[in-house]
């Protein structure tokens, strides 16, 4: 049983992954088909990550009332509003579809990462980065279809629709041994738990918020450094973000072993150590190839980060507030991020720009130590008297 909810939430990840990694390299397209401007893009993305931030919000209402059926019905929802974009006819239907589909994303991340949290609970060993690393590897495969169907002329209609009908199909089997969703209570202390977990919950916020700018900030910037600063062609400056994103899918497939052994803010710790030295290292020395190995040690780094976050913030209270808000931190630092690091680049260049993501890195690891409230979870799945608690509704 144990071993077949794991594969379902696995699986829902990976399936999250897809739709994701298969929708962000189509953005060109949809320029060119609707005639955009580069500022125009950055207004329709703006969609995603206000809805991602509604949508992690919204997940609260149904946390505990069906939380594995909302994450099927989801899915579903999701391989149909990744039609919506490829649909648009102007400017403002791009918007809002895409607004639909972050909000679904945020929506989705929320849930699965409170089952997730729930495995390890049940468990009682670290599963959540393992699990983000099948959200990378279904992004990695979704970029190689987006890829593949650009390449040979595929419009985006139609590979979402091939897409959206093998992932609805493929997942539908596995989706139905999600577990259930049990709330859990406060652990006895003789402090005012109150007080813990709202600082606690600030500071995970925190790191979830500065860790996103530190992570998007480098891939998303990463291939533009290496053509400019390190004045590598096309082909190589891409290496900078196959680095960083096959660097992150790795290490999260291992990083739970670590934080088995160790913690979760050792291990939050160490990887905003790498990140630093990362980013320290591409921005002194910004030529190939040792650009590339600080963004490669960037990926290693942040990898981490956020699936602890995540975990925290399940284990940070029993209603599910405390995860919400740390994941809409994050999807906020998506917003905050990419103007800072713009408006950097505009005024001082690209290669200070990159103070960005090296500064959040840095607020990680002074925040790191806070994890350590949420070390082990705020109560457990059976009572006292080894009742269960299970999902509500």
């Amino acid at each position: 049983m144990i071993d077949r909810q794991r594969t379902a939430v696995s699986i829902a990840f990976l399936a999250f992954g897809v739709t994701v990694g298969g929708l962000i390299p189509r953005m060109p397209a949809f320029k060119d088909h609707l005639h955009l401007t580069d500022g125009q893009v950055g207004i329709a993305l703006l969609g995603v990550s206000v809805g991602g931030i509604a949508g992690a919000l919204a997940s609260r209402l149904v946390i505990h009332r069906g939380a594995s059926r909302y994450v099927r019905l989801g899915v579903l929802a999701l391989c149909a509003a990744a039609l919506g974009p490829a649909l648009a006819a102007n400017l403002i239907a791009l918007l809002i579809s895409l607004f639909l589909v972050g909000f679904l994303w945020g929506f989705i991340d929320t849930l699965e990462n409170a089952l997730g949290a729930q495995l390890e609970r049940i468990e009682g060993r670290p599963l959540i980065n393992r699990l983000h690393g099948f959200w990378s590897l279904g992004a990695f495969l979704g970029s190689l279809v987006a890829g593949g169907a650009g390449f040979l002329g595929i419009g985006p209609l139609q590979q979402f629709i091939a897409t959206g009908v093998v992932v609805a199909a493929a997942s539908a089997l596995f989706l139905r041994s999600l577990p259930t969703y049990g709330e859990v209570t406060h652990a006895a202390g003789g402090v005012d738990p109150h007080t813990l977990l709202r600082a606690a919950v600030v500071a995970v916020a925190a790191i979830s918020f500065a860790g996103i700018i530190a992570e998007g900030g480098t891939s998303d910037w990463s291939a533009l450094y290496l053509r400019e600063l390190s004045h590598a062609n096309a082909g190589t400056a891409a290496t900078g973000f196959s680095g960083f994103a096959l660097a992150a899918m790795l290490v999260r497939f291992r990083a739970d072993r670590l934080t088995a052994r160790t913690s979760r803010a050792t291990v939050t710790r160490m990887g905003a150590v790498i990140a630093v030295a990362g980013l320290a290292l591409a921005i002194a020395f910004p030529v190939l190839p040792l650009a590339v190995a600080g963004f490669a040690l960037v990926g290693i780094g942040t990898a981490v980060v956020l699936p602890l976050a995540f975990a925290a913030g399940a284990n940070l209270g029993q209603s599910g507030t405390s995860l919400t808000l740390v994941m809409a931190s994050a999807y906020a630092g998506t917003i905050a991020g990419p103007p800072l690091i713009g408006t950097m680049a505009d005024h001082f260049g690209l290669r200070l720009a990159m103070a960005v993501p090296l500064v959040a890195a840095l607020a990680v690891l002074a925040a790191a130590g806070k994890m350590a409230a949420a070390e082990q979870p705020t109560g457990d799945l059976s009572d006292a008297r080894g009742g269960h608690h299970v999902e509500r509704g």
